[in-house]
């Protein structure tokens, strides 16, 4: 955690390894709908200030999420994903190039 403040993390939720969470981070737990749980973050993934990680989805290795992105949906292997809602843009094998 590069700024560990004003992050909240479920206690349900599973990181992998050489992560990097910025400050005002939320990933976290739905409790109702269709992804009742946590998210499941795969190992490579960058996840930019004020990020929102939701649901019972899937992020995939080296993945960055952008700044203040809401993810609520499973996310491939070697993304980028930006916006709010979500726009996933895959086949970027250098997706976390030059941030971890």
């Amino acid at each position: 955690m590069v700024h560990p403040y004003n992050i909240t993390i479920s206690p349900l939720a599973s990181i992998g390894n050489k992560c990097t969470i910025h400050k005002g981070a939320t990933i976290g737990r739905e409790n109702r709908g269709i992804r009742i749980g946590a998210p499941i973050i795969g190992s490579s993934v960058w996840i930019g200030i004020n990020a929102t990680v939701v649901g019972r989805i899937t992020i995939g290795n080296n993945v960055l999420i952008a700044p203040n992105a809401y993810v609520n949906q499973s996310i491939p292997d070697n993304s980028i994903v930006i916006g709010c809602p979500c726009k996933v843009l895959t086949n970027r094998p250098d997706a976390t190039k030059d941030y971890l």
